[in-house]
């Protein structure tokens, strides 16, 4: 079976009761993390388990544990539910060896979760095959989506935000869902019991962590033409661990915003442009943001939003992401030198 997007994420609240092994991957490692704690829970409601847990080098030293796991009968009752966290094919052979096992073997459940696989994966291939297994394939969050997960997270939490401040919030999100999860958190404690809406002067005061800002601070500067203060920031981004698709999609996510400014500039009467925006760009940013739009004019815009999307297309393909940090640095490198050479 074979699920993506939508459909993946309901078979993850509500599984196939004849799936017993399922596979579940997307470029955004949270994306994955919380769509395979959903489909946990939806299992412990058919009936009680216990989660074990093993990473892909536990499977590789000793894969009879994981085996053992399978096809144990719990003592007292308790179903178990194995949830292996593992990147690209290295566990094909062993996982093939699972997936072909008779059903009646088989006591547990298991959960496979991966980074981004192409239609040409084997794993995913055979997952896709296998009568009783599953193959979700979950993408990354669009600014819709996010606003949805936000308001819905912090509802649940009886926290209420202005249309403003989820904009601000949801526009100052890394692009990756375990820095967004852990960002919700911080702002739903610091609401609780507020006594009015979050407004956008509590997003922007308590929002922020050190990656998400270095990284908007090195994108920023880069197209400012700003070299020694961009690099600065751009090794604290490195030192975080945010990963280059993540820096490039803020890349694109400013250029895109820039494009669209360039183009609300062009109509007769256009005005209060920054407001117009998604996010915004407040008063204070305008002339700091008008200053990059000279240096970066429409044409110029296209071919850096061209060259984004190949390098996206290089992270994401099969070992493409050792390949994609050293180039996105010279990317990045580039970036500031041509935007400093425009005066």
């Amino acid at each position: 079976m074979k699920f993506q997007g939508n459909s993946a994420e309901r078979f993850a609240k509500k599984p196939d009761s004849a799936c017993q092994f399922a596979l579940l991957f997307g470029e955004d490692e949270g994306v994955v993390a919380d769509h395979a704690n959903a489909l946990i829970k939806a299992w412990e409601k058919t009936a009680p388990a216990t989660v074990q847990t093993l990473d892909e080098d536990d499977v590789k030293r000793d894969p009879a544990r994981m085996f053992d796991a399978l096809e144990a009968v719990s003592l007292l009752g308790e179903a178990t539910i194995l949830r292996i966290r593992t990147k690209g094919e290295k566990l094909f052979a062993i996982l093939k060896d699972v997936l072909a096992l008779p059903p009646e073997r088989v006591a547990a459940k298991l959960i496979v979760q991966n980074g981004s696989l192409n239609t040409r994966s084997k794993m995913r291939t055979a997952f896709e095959a296998a009568p009783n297994a599953a193959a979700l394939h979950f993408f990354s969050d669009s600014a819709t989506d996010m606003s949805d997960l936000v308001r819905s997270f912090l509802q649940s939490r009886q926290v209420e935000i202005d249309g403003d401040a989820l904009s601000t919030f949801v526009g100052g999100l890394p692009g990756h869902r375990s820095l967004a999860n852990a960002e919700m958190e911080k702002l739903a404690v610091y609401a609780h019991n507020l006594g009015r809406p979050v407004s956008i002067s509590d997003v922007q005061a308590l929002c922020e962590t050190n990656a998400d800002e270095s990284a908007r601070q090195a994108v920023l500067m880069a197209l400012s033409g700003e070299p020694e203060q961009a690099q600065a920031e751009l090794d604290r981004v490195i030192d975080t661990g945010l990963s280059p698709i993540s820096l490039i999609r803020l890349f694109e996510m400013e250029a895109s915003r820039m494009l669209e400014a360039q183009a609300l500039q062009g109509e007769s009467g256009a005005s209060n442009v920054g407001m117009k925006l998604k996010p915004p760009v407040w008063k204070s940013d305008w002339p700091a943001f008008q200053a990059r739009l000279r240096k970066w004019p429409t044409p110029r815009l296209t071919r850096l939003v061209e060259r984004l999307h190949d390098l996206e297309l290089m992270a994401k393909s099969p070992g493409g992401a050792g390949l994609a940090e050293p180039a996105t640095r010279a990317l990045f490198i580039s970036l500031y030198k041509a935007a400093a050479a425009v005066r």
